[in-house]
């Protein structure tokens, strides 16, 4: 049996399946993981926070939640909220019984 010769074209199929591969990977997460899996309580994605320089929406959220870079969720939001007030709260608990 001959010795096989391999040419530059042949050794360039592992890579061009690699591209490919990729490609094909974050054009899935792009559309499907992002626009249907994703809901609107959800955070903001790396995509939407991407956008948000070139001022496009890339995700399922509103541009002003995108543009406000905060939490997406009004539930995180208020639940943050609710942790500040708690330890204020407790500051001030505390300094009325040293005083």
């Amino acid at each position: 049996m001959p010795k096989q010769d391999f040419e530059l074209i042949d050794y360039l199929g592992p890579v061009v399946v690699a591209i490919i591969f990729a490609i094909c990977l974050l054009l899935i997460s792009f559309t499907v993981i992002n626009w249907y899996c994703i809901t609107h309580r959800d955070d903001l994605t790396v995509f939407e926070k991407l956008g948000r320089r070139a001022d496009i929406r890339l995700g399922p959220h509103k541009m002003s939640v995108i543009r406000r870079g905060g939490y997406a969720s009004t539930y995180a939001k208020d639940e943050e909220a609710l942790m500040k007030k708690q330890s204020h709260a407790a500051q001030v608990a505390l300094a009325s019984e040293i005083a």
